[in-house]
């Protein structure tokens, strides 16, 4: 008899969950595709319209989505469309940026919104001390605090393991700092990586895609089969650290690697050592550095070899992985047009000759909103998950 009752609680726990998944799967698809109608749901995800409407009425009444306006219809009744509403969740989320971090408020369609934004401090105790602060100002917001680190995390995603361009910041505890929010912790490439394809069906249309995220550093998201690749040890993408060189020592303790010679601040360094640039910020040194491309020759000169070793990386990555795209992102979506068709052309020439069908485009999203929209993206589906 226990077996028996055993036997249905595990067939109720199964229902209960299936159901859960199913909604959230229909909960993603409105949000990432507001104004899509219940058969175009259907039709996407292979659900039976009957199931489909059932989840969809469900979430109405709890005020999760809301329908507004039709797709008109030559055939039948036209079909209403349906939007994720915003104002369901609000949440913290972080852009903790080497030099410059950014706070920003999280909506429950995955849009976000700048809220307050400070210059990094040099240690991890200042460092969210201030954030803790910061955020302390926003009360009434979900108890969840999504933040893009520049550097690799642990499995829990609570402890930042270490990050080299952050004064090699190892082991840190996030957790500990924040009293009242669950923290989670992501590579900041990672959440540029699921940002573009969430956000560009063009970009999310491909299955197997490089991201990379140029900043004071180099990173990389890597997607395989439309999964993002986190390895056994929870550190794909620190590509930025493939030793390419025997100069320039990198802040990881290594010598030669990838991005000690093509980071922005290694050419805003080189530059600033004879003019200066305009700007507080690196990233706003390093557009006014592309911004001269053509009419400095120092400018040129230095954004030549940025744009050579760049290059070199780009077809190392896609003679390795052989990915459908390569997304150059972050400060790299500044690089001016002519050097930007130097860095396709060159990759192209130089790949594999299996690999020469490869793309190579900017990101679509801008240096300052592509990893806050990531976690804004992660914390709207953790939310959900919850609420559900």
């Amino acid at each position: 008899m226990k077996e028996v009752q055993k036997l249905q609680n595990m067939e109720i726990y199964s229902l209960k969950q299936t159901r859960t998944i199913n909604k959230l799967r229909v909960l993603n698809t409105i949000r990432f595709e507001p104004g899509i109608t219940r058969n175009m749901i259907s039709e996407k995800t292979g659900l039976d319209p009957s199931t489909v409407t059932k989840l969809v009425n469900e979430m109405k009444r709890k005020k999760m989505i809301y329908e507004k306006g039709i797709l008109p219809s030559k055939l039948g009744r036209h079909s209403k469309r349906l939007y994720v509403n915003k104002e369901f969740s609000k949440a913290i989320v972080v852009d903790l940026g080497v030099t410059h971090s950014l706070v920003g408020l999280s909506f429950f369609d995955g849009s976000v919104e700048v809220i307050d934004e400070f210059d990094t401090p040099d240690t991890p105790e200042e460092c969210f001390r201030v954030l803790t602060e910061r955020v302390s100002r926003f009360p009434g917001v979900f108890p969840l605090i999504v933040i893009g680190v520049p550097g690799s995390v642990d499995k829990t995603h609570k402890k930042l393991a270490f990050a080299p361009n952050l004064n090699r910041w190892r082991d840190v505890d996030v957790e500990k700092y924040f009293k009242v929010f669950e923290v989670y912790l992501e590579n900041d490439a990672n959440l540029a990586a699921l940002a573009e394809t969430m956000k560009n069906k063009h970009f999310g249309d491909r299955k197997n895609i490089v991201y990379i995220l140029v900043r004071e550093g180099i990173g990389g998201g890597i997607i395989i089969e439309g999964r993002l690749y986190k390895g056994s040890f929870n550190a794909a993408g620190e590509i930025g650290h493939m030793k390419m060189y025997d100069r320039g020592p990198c802040f990881c303790g290594r010598v030669g690697c990838w991005e000690a010679n093509t980071s922005i601040s290694h050419c805003v360094h080189q530059y600033e050592k004879e003019k200066a640039l305009p700007g507080k910020t690196m990233y706003e040194k390093f557009e006014a550095l592309c911004s001269l491309y053509e009419k400095d020759d120092l400018a040129k000169k230095i954004l030549d070899e940025f744009t050579t070793i760049l290059i070199d990386g780009i077809v190392n990555l896609v003679n390795i992985l052989s990915p459908e795209i390569v997304i150059v992102g972050g400060e790299g979506v500044f690089l001016p047009d002519s050097v930007f068709e130097k860095i396709v052309s060159e990759t192209k020439r130089q790949v594999h000759p299996m690999n020469k069908e490869v793309s190579v485009e900017k990101g679509s999203l801008s240096n300052k909103e592509v990893v806050l929209v990531g976690t804004s993206i992660l914390s709207s589906m953790m939310i959900s998950e919850r609420l559900v």
